[in-house]
């Protein structure tokens, strides 16, 4: 069986397992150590997985908070490819164990002056797949905003789609709050787009919004941006036909985005979020994310690095403040099929 990290300083990184039983939690003497936090958020002894009769299973040892399997609190629980583990901060994706990507090393116990063999994992022994769209990202994603006076607004994210072309991908309801009519044509506001990890700014000079949005729906709300003078951009690739029509529950997703609460408009730098596809609404992807205000316009990605999607919308809150909102936690946000931008490039060009 495979376990690939989806959060922490692992996070990307992914283990092979082998049975009988792999015992986890925060004790060095596991074979998966979990992360020791402040408050600890995980037992020392947490889980154990084992390999009973052909299939894997995951056994909750008493932990304090309890093992979670796909969100829910499990004491013994089948393990299936796609499901997602849950112990204190850690999160793990379960997969199957391909022998051609990976390399398992045996963890060898010196004990009494004998050996024995404990449970068999590893990592592979080369930056993750995750770890090379993290730094393709960093090229390609922007950071919208809006300059006015000494102020700046952060508006969503918006990812290249041209070679040197200057032609950004973003949400049509973004567009709409660069434009001059919803500042009711103060000329004193400068849309801008800045490349992540940089701090040069790009002005945004044209836009479009796909023909058949309407303000308010999550239908075809898409829209391309046009830097001023063009400039140098590295394009994301966007996923064909038969790529599309293969997204399933259970599907690994990146995103590379620009969350309101944590960006500083002045310094951006995107953040990295893998999940996986919880539903399929034909052109919707139901994702986790850490969808918030600030990411949408963000490209959400398959294990290959292809935008399959682009992020719309989350369940929003209002924060303490009244004015701002902030993610619910119920994880229930929404990502478009990257074939409604196509269509409107289709028009575009």
């Amino acid at each position: 069986m495979r376990l690939r990290y989806l959060t922490g300083s692992r996070r990307g990184q992914e283990l092979i397992l082998s049975g009988p039983r792999v015992r986890i939690g925060r004790s060095r003497d596991n074979e998966i150590v979990l992360q020791d936090t402040e408050p600890p958020l995980s037992s020392r002894h947490h889980a154990e997985a084992r390999f009973e009769g052909g299939r894997w299973w995951i056994v909750d040892l008493s932990s304090t908070n309890r093992t979670l399997l796909n969100d829910a609190p499990v004491d013994r629980g089948l393990l299936r490819t796609g499901d997602r583990l849950t112990f204190g901060s850690d999160i793990l994706l379960v997969g199957a164990a391909d022998r051609g990507l990976f390399w398992t090393a045996a963890a060898v116990i010196l004990a009494g002056g004998g050996v024995a063999l404990a449970a068999a994992y590893g990592l592979r022994s080369r930056p993750s797949r995750i770890e090379d769209i993290a730094t393709k990202a960093v090229r390609s994603v922007y950071m919208v905003a809006i300059d006015e006076g000494s102020e700046r607004h952060l508006v969503g994210t918006a990812f290249a789609i041209g070679r040197n072309t200057g032609l950004l991908a973003t949400n049509a309801h973004v567009a709409k709050e660069l434009s001059p009519e919803s500042a009711g044509g103060s000329r004193s506001r400068t849309p801008i787009a800045i490349l992540s990890d940089r701090i040069e700014t790009a002005r945004i000079a044209r836009l479009w919004l796909h023909p058949q949005w309407k303000p308010g729906s999550l239908e075809h709300d898409v829209a391309l941006l046009q830097l001023d003078g063009n400039g140098r951009t590295e394009p994301l690739q966007l996923a064909d036909a038969a790529t599309l029509e293969r997204q399933r529950r259970g599907a690994v997703v990146i995103s590379f985005g620009f969350p309101a609460a944590s960006t500083d408009p002045w310094r951006p730098r995107g953040r990295l979020v893998t999940d996986v596809i919880g539903d399929v609404r034909w052109p919707f992807l139901a994702v986790g994310l850490s969808i918030s205000p600030g990411t949408s316009g963000s490209p959400v990605l398959d294990e290959r690095g292809a935008v399959v999607a682009i992020v719309v919308g989350g369940d929003f809150v209002k924060a303490p403040d009244g004015r701002s909102q902030r993610p619910s936690g119920t994880a229930a946000n929404w990502a478009i099929a990257s074939s409604s931008l196509q269509e409107l490039l289709d028009v575009h060009r």
